[in-house]
């Protein structure tokens, strides 16, 4: 049982979520765009996970906007999983390993992260080097 076996997340999926992801929904659109390698409208996404179509649309558009995604405007606007750097890649890899071993380890810990908003707040008062 999952719940006997504590799953520990890496740093680096850790701070990833921390800096990339809002919520498990849009965790969950992340994945879908990764999983299926095509592109997605906003009403696909929406139909597919259940979410108002509205709702959908600003995920998908954080995701862009954050390096995770690709908008393409035609005839409707069109997602796709393409990751600004490898890096970004490679955590999304990673993020979706751990979701094959332990879902509810990743949920408990983005469910568990401050509002977006706070999170703002907090880092612009974090000290930075000035080398």
């Amino acid at each position: 049982m999952e719940h006997s076996r504590r799953i520990e997340l890496s740093a680096h999926v850790r701070a990833f979520l921390y800096s990339c992801i809002d919520s498990v929904e849009q965790m969950d659109v992340l994945l879908l765009l990764r999983a299926s390698g095509t592109g997605w409208s906003a009403r696909g996404v929406a139909d597919e996970l259940g979410l108002p179509d509205a709702r959908a649309r600003a995920w998908l558009d954080a995701l862009a906007a954050r390096g995770l995604a690709h908008a393409t405007v035609r005839d409707e606007v069109t997602y796709t999983f393409r990751p600004a750097s490898e890096t970004l890649g490679q955590y999304c890899d990673e993020l979706a390993a751990v979701i094959e071993s332990s879902r509810a380890a990743v949920v408990r810990f983005v469910a568990e992260l401050p509002p977006p908003a706070l999170r703002s707040f907090a880092n612009a008062f974090k000290l930075r080097d000035t080398e």
